[in-house]
């Protein structure tokens, strides 16, 4: 599991705001998120573009969209699994603030590469997701703080 923490002085619902993303966070994780299919509810079951900085591409499923939390699934089925997580807690350190907590759980054959073992320390995959969580999160504060 990778796991980052921010501490944000606004709401959470500026974060849905995706298409946003290349313009405040150029180089972080997202180079974007967005619906697969126009005119469709953000809601469990919908399904989401996703290209990641890097050009990888991929069609997660919208597990969960409330107040307190977004998150996707997308997988090899039976391979490789990741729920992208983003949990929007009311903060205790930051009045009117609120944090951060975005990760991403990963299961199946091969999730362990994502893991904290040696073998996925070796292959450096889970720090450079980490970096980019935070890369990202950094990035969504600033813009978030500084009034777009």
């Amino acid at each position: 599991m990778v796991t980052t923490q921010i501490e944000i002085v606004s709401p959470p619902a500026v974060f849905l705001q995706f298409d946003q993303i290349p313009k405040y966070s150029p180089n972080g994780q997202f180079k974007s998120i967005g619906l697969a299919a126009l005119n469709t509810a953000l809601e469990p079951g919908t399904v989401l573009q996703v290209e990641l900085l890097d050009g990888m591409k991929f069609n997660p499923v919208v597990k969960e969209n409330s107040l307190t939390a977004f998150s996707w699934v997308g997988s090899i089925p039976g391979i490789f699994s990741g729920e992208h997580v983003f949990r929007f807690l009311e903060s205790k350190t930051t009045k009117d603030g609120t944090t951060l907590i975005h990760e991403e759980k990963f299961t199946g054959l091969l999730g362990f590469l994502m893991g904290d073992g040696m073998v996925a320390k070796s292959f450096g995959w889970s720090e450079k997701a980490r970096r980019g969580f935070e890369t990202f999160n950094v990035d969504l504060k600033a813009w978030v703080e500084g009034g777009k």
